[in-house]
């Protein structure tokens, strides 16, 4: 039987080198069938030459390069739409891929029919690909598509990562991503929205890695992600009662995980800058992203944070820990809210947050 095509979209924008490695680098995959997608977002540096090279050099490879910016998501939504592969994947070219990650994610999809996007653990490294850490999700292989959407509203993470991930064209449809929104967590939407009428698979072995950078969208404090995040899946709430209208208790559930999400999302970060030293130490185990980071926030930021803090409490509990910690960073006693982070994969665990 013929495999399936395969659509690779690599949005990039001023990443000459690092386009040129992630070319190199899928030449040397397993699987052959793909069609190769390199959307150029009006780069300014030597992009335009790569690509073109590259296209004549392989007629799997398609160079489009825009005369002006789409934006990050619009970049994104241009591969969707000119997609030719049954299945899509996004590449982003500053990150690395098993050889084997593209077979594997074609296999599942082809034994899990109802599935609609299947994705890995994956491994974190920085700019010279040594590993910080790995992210191994503890779900089941297929997760029923609601299930998908309570888990990820409730925990602020999702086991789909954009550039680590095979997508079912038909199960996209219409979906695209919100280019007028906030940039964080804009994919849990169309993860979301996907999810709705698909399952949502999981390959248990770590099939790619995310390299982060000083530069990187992602490289932010939480504080800065909050109303991305608060924006974001309330608006996804928005669209979900107005497909499904029968459902406005469920939504108002989602809508208070919201806010418990954020709540200690923030506790979070007052803890990690109450740490000693001139740099947030890393934790033994596999550190968080703000761990990696090694920022503090300025004493503006902090009490941003709290001030964040304040407003996002929901229920009993974050009522009476808003008060401990009120308290405990008044009277400049913040040990506990440090020794809290050094724990965080047990705090989530028990404030439910899996």
């Amino acid at each position: 039987m013929d495999k399936p095509l395969v659509t690779i979209g690599i949005p990039t924008y001023n990443r000459a080198a690092d386009l040129t490695k992630t070319l190199e680098a899928i030449r040397r995959w397993d699987y052959p069938n793909l069609d190769i997608l390199i959307s150029d977002n009006a780069s300014t540096d030597d992009t335009e030459r790569v690509g073109l090279a590259a296209q004549a050099a392989d007629a799997r490879i398609r160079y489009v390069r825009h005369p002006k910016g789409l934006g990050l998501y619009g970049n994104h939504n241009f591969c969707i739409g000119s997609a030719r592969g049954e299945f899509l994947s996004f590449i982003h070219d500053h990150d690395e891929h098993h050889p084997g990650m593209i077979s594997a994610f074609v296999r599942f999809l082809l034994d899990q029919p109802h599935t609609g996007v299947v994705s890995s653990d994956w491994e974190l490294i920085d700019e010279e690909g040594r590993p910080l850490g790995a992210r191994d999700h503890r779900v089941s292989t297929v997760t029923p598509g609601l299930m998908f959407i309570e888990q990820t509203i409730r925990s602020g993470r999702s086991s789909v990562g954009i550039p680590g991930a095979l997508v079912r064209r038909a199960a996209l449809g219409d979906i695209r991503f919100d280019e007028r929104g906030h940039i964080g967590f804009g994919d849990f939407v169309v993860w979301c929205r996907l999810a709705e009428r698909w399952d949502i698979g999981h390959v248990q072995h770590r099939l790619w890695r995310w390299r982060q950078h000083s530069k990187s969208q992602s490289a932010r404090t939480i504080v800065s992600l909050t109303r991305d995040y608060f924006d974001n899946l309330n608006g996804y709430c928005d669209g979900y009662l107005s497909r499904h209208p029968g459902e406005p208790r469920r939504v108002a559930c989602w809508r208070r995980w919201i806010n418990q999400y954020l709540f200690w999302a923030l506790a979070y970060e007052l803890g990690l800058s109450c740490r000693r030293g001139d740099a947030v130490e890393r934790c033994a185990a596999s550190p968080t992203l703000f761990e990696i980071l090694g920022y503090r926030l300025s004493a503006e930021e902090f009490h941003t944070a709290l001030q964040q803090l304040r407003s996002y409490r929901t229920g009993a509990l974050q009522h009476a820990a808003w008060l401990g910690i009120e308290g405990l960073v008044r009277l400049r006693l913040t040990q506990p809210l440090a020794w809290a982070t050094y724990h965080y994969a047990t705090v989530r665990s028990v404030l439910g947050l899996r």
